[in-house]
C-alpha cells in the first residue's frame, strides 16, 4: 500500500485523539509519515519500569495495556490504557524529567501501537501549548489546566486598566450638597469620595444616601455634606485585580472601595470603585448580585439571586486557580440569603449564634446543595428555638437549594439534633473528643467544621476552645486511621470507573471517594495543629505542611488535586443542575481523566502518609 495512504489513515486516527486534535495538518501528516506500527499479543511486555528510555513514544491504536509499578519488589496495578493513550511520556514532565520509564506496560489484549520518534514527537507535537500542557498532565497533577481557552480570568484583570485614567471622583468634608450632586452628574459617579488636603479618604457619600436624603425631605441643597457622609470603604492598592476588589467590596458589604497608593485605608486615595466599575469586567455584576440578597424581600427573590450566582461562577470557572475567589464568592452569596432569610422570618433566637457545617463550613459548597445549619443558642434561650430554626431551614429550600437526602450526616443529625444550647453543644463535643468510637464520632465529621455566619460568635468561639482542648494522640491515632477507610479509584478506563477492587464502575463517585479522603485527613491534621473549626481543607493541609515540612509535596498535590476535584465537581455539577456527588465519566474530557488519574495517586500517598503512627510522635 502507497506509504502516503498509510500516512494519512494514521493521521485520521490520532486526529481523533489529544493533544493531536490540536495540530496542524501538515505536522500531524509529518509526524505520521516517521511513526512505524507495532503488534503485540497478549501479556507482552512493552516497556519495562526502570529501563533507560526508547527512542520512541507511543500511542495505542486498539487494545488494552496495563501499567505496574514494581519498585519495591511486588507488582501494583496502576493504571488501565486503551485507543489514544500514550505511553513513555514522562520524560517530557518539566518536574521530573524521568530518563527511566516510571511503570512496566504490558499487553492485557492483542494490541496495535503506534511508535513515533521522540525527537519528532517533541518538534512536532510539543510546540503546541496545548499539547504541552496535556503531556504534562499525563503523570502529574495540573493544577492551573485551562478549561474553556478563550474566556477573560477575572482573577488576572486588573482594576487599574478597568478605571483607566478617569478623574478621581472627590471632594472636602466643607462641601456642599448642591456641590455634591453637580460632582455627580459631571462625572458620571453614583459614589463621592471625601478626602482631607492631603488626598487622604474619610468616607464616602453614595447617591443612595443622596436620594435618601431627598425622599426625608432633607432641606435647602445648600446645606454641607457632613449628614450624608457614611464611613470610609475598604481599600486595595493599585495592583488589585477585579476579584480582590469584588471580595473587598462584599466582606465589607461596602458600596464603594477605595484604591490607595499603600492599600490602607489611610493612604492617598488613586480612584474610588463603585458596582458599577466592576460590571464592566463582568457579564453580570458579582457586586449586584450580592446586594440584590442583602435588599431581597422575599424566598422568590433570594432563588433568583442564588441561580445569578451559579450561572456566574459556571462562567469563570475557566481553570482550577478560578475556584479560589469562586469559592469565596459563592460562601459569601451563601452567608448573606441565609442572612437575610433570617432577617425575613424575623428569627432572633435571642443570643445565638447560626452556623454552617460540612462542606459550606469549610467554604466548599459551589453546587446549589443547601448549606448545612447548626444553631448554637445561650443557655437562657427561648423554648420555641427549633421551630424557628425549622422555618430557617425550610426557606432555604424555597431558595430553590437542593435538598441533602442521601447524606449519612443527615439521616444521623435530623435538624432537632443540630440546635442545642452553649452547654449541651460542649457536653456533645467533649463526649466526641473522648470516646471517638462509642459515641460514633465518624457520623459527625460535618459538626468538626462549623463555621460561624450570623450572630454571636463568642459562643462558637467557646466550642472551638472545647475542641481545641480535647484533642489529644489517641484521638488523632484513631480518627487517622478511619481515614484508611475511604480510598480513590485506581483509574478511568473507557467510560468506566475503575476501583482498587477492579471493579468497573458507571458512575464516578467523586464525592465519596475522592474528596472525602481529602477533607478527612485535613480534618485531622487541622485538629493536630489546632486548626480545624473555620478553615477549609486547603487550609487545614497547609497546616499539616508547616507541621511536617519533610513531606511538603505530598500536601501541596493533594491540595492540587483537591481543587482540581472541587472545581470539576462545581462546573459540572453547577452546568447540569446537580449537586456533583457522583457524575458519568463521559462528562470528563480525556485531559480531565489524566489529571484525575494523577491526582487519585496523590490522594492515595496522602491518606497512607495519615495512616502511619511515626507522624504523631511530632505532633
Amino acid at each position: 500500500m502507497d506509504t502516503s495512504v498509510i500516512s494519512r489513515r494514521v493521521a485520521d486516527f490520532l486526529k481523533k485523539h489529544p493533544p493531536f486534535h490540536a495540530m496542524d495538518d501538515g505536522d500531524l501528516l509529518a509526524l505520521a509519515a516517521r511513526g512505524r506500527v507495532r503488534f503485540h499479543e497478549a501479556n507482552d511486555f512493552i516497556i519495562w519500569q526502570g529501563e533507560p528510555h526508547k527512542q520512541y513514544v507511543f500511542v495505542i491504536q486498539q487494545g488494552t495495556v496495563s501499567l505496574w509499578d514494581e519498585a519495591d519488589g511486588h507488582a501494583a496495578l496502576r493504571d488501565v490504557r486503551g485507543a489514544g493513550d500514550m505511553l513513555a511520556i514522562e520524560r517530557f514532565h518539566p518536574a521530573t524529567a524521568a530518563p527511566c520509564c516510571l511503570h512496566s506496560a504490558r499487553s492485557e489484549s492483542d494490541v496495535v501501537i503506534y511508535a513515533f520518534p521522540a525527537e519528532d514527537f517533541e518538534a512536532l507535537v510539543l510546540k503546541y501549548p496545548y499539547a504541552r500542557h496535556f503531556v504534562e498532565a499525563y503523570d502529574s497533577v495540573a493544577a492551573d489546566y485551562q478549561w474553556v481557552k478563550d474566556a477573560v480570568a477575572p482573577q488576572s484583570m486588573f482594576l487599574n486598566d478597568l478605571i483607566g485614567r478617569r478623574p478621581r471622583a472627590d471632594c472636602r468634608a466643607d462641601a456642599t450638597i448642591r456641590e455634591l450632586a453637580q460632582s455627580m452628574l459631571s462625572t458620571g459617579s453614583d459614589a463621592i469620595a471625601v478626602v482631607d488636603g492631603e488626598a487622604r479618604i474619610q468616607g464616602v457619600v453614595t447617591s443612595d444616601a443622596l436620594l435618601a436624603w431627598v425622599a426625608a425631605g432633607g432641606g435647602g441643597a445648600d446645606q454641607p455634606i457632613a449628614g450624608l457622609i457614611r464611613e470610609s470603604p475598604p481599600a486595595v492598592g493599585s495592583a488589585a485585580t477585579i476579584t480582590d476588589a469584588v471580595l473587598a467590596m462584599a466582606e465589607a458589604g461596602a458600596d464603594a472601595l477605595a484604591v490607595t497608593a499603600d492599600g490602607s485605608s489611610n493612604g492617598r486615595l488613586h480612584r474610588l470603585v463603585t458596582p458599577a466599575d466592576i460590571g464592566r469586567g463582568f457579564g453580570d455584576q458579582p457586586t449586584a448580585i450580592l446586594r440584590g440578597i442583602r435588599l431581597a424581600t422575599t424566598s422568590a427573590e433570594l432563588g433568583e439571586l442564588n441561580h445569578r450566582a451559579r450561572a456566574l461562577a459556571l462562567q469563570y470557572l475557566t481553570s482550577a486557580p478560578a475556584l479560589d475567589w469562586l469559592a469565596r464568592f459563592l460562601s459569601l452569596a451563601d452567608k448573606q440569603i441565609v442572612q437575610r432569610l433570617i432577617a425575613l422570618t424575623g428569627d432572633e433566637p435571642g443570643p445565638s449564634c447560626w452556623c454552617f457545617c460540612g462542606a459550606s463550613g469549610r467554604a466548599e459548597s459551589l453546587t446549589r446543595h443547601a448549606p448545612q445549619l447548626v444553631l448554637i443558642v445561650d443557655d437562657d434561650g427561648p423554648p420555641d428555638v427549633r421551630d424557628r430554626f425549622e422555618r430557617v431551614s425550610d426557606a432555604l429550600v424555597e431558595c430553590d437549594y437542593l435538598r441533602r437526602t442521601d447524606d449519612a450526616f443527615e439521616r444521623s443529625f435530623p435538624r432537632a439534633r443540630r440546635v442545642a444550647n452553649r452547654t449541651e453543644w460542649r457536653t456533645q463535643y467533649t463526649e466526641w473528643l473522648r470516646d471517638p468510637v462509642r459515641s460514633e464520632m465518624y457520623l459527625a465529621r460535618p459538626m468538626f467544621d462549623l463555621r460561624p455566619v450570623h450572630g454571636r460568635e463568642a459562643l462558637w468561639r467557646d466550642l472551638e476552645a472545647t475542641v481545641v482542648g480535647g484533642v489529644d494522640r489517641d484521638l488523632l491515632q484513631v480518627l487517622a486511621n478511619d481515614c484508611l477507610a475511604s480510598l480513590p479509584p485506581l483509574t478511568f478506563f473507557e467510560d468506566a470507573v475503575v476501583e482498587e477492587s477492579g471493579e468497573h464502575l458507571t458512575v464516578f463517585r467523586l464525592e465519596h471517594s475522592a474528596l472525602r479522603p481529602l477533607v478527612d485527613v485535613g480534618r485531622v491534621f487541622g485538629m493536630a495543629t489546632g486548626k480545624v473549626l473555620g478553615t477549609s481543607t486547603r487550609e487545614r493541609l497547609a497546616c499539616a505542611r508547616r507541621l511536617l515540612p519533610e513531606h511538603e509535596s505530598v500536601f501541596r498535590e493533594a491540595s492540587d488535586t483537591f481543587r482540581i476535584l472541587l472545581w470539576q465537581q462545581a462546573r459540572i455539577g453547577i452546568g447540569q443542575g446537580t449537586d456533583g456527588t457522583e457524575l458519568p465519566p463521559a462528562l470528563l474530557s480525556r485531559h480531565d481523566r489524566h489529571v484525575l488519574k494523577s491526582g487519585f495517586r496523590s490522594i492515595l500517598r496522602l491518606v497512607e502518609l495519615t495512616g502511619n503512627s511515626a507522624w504523631f510522635q511530632t505532633a
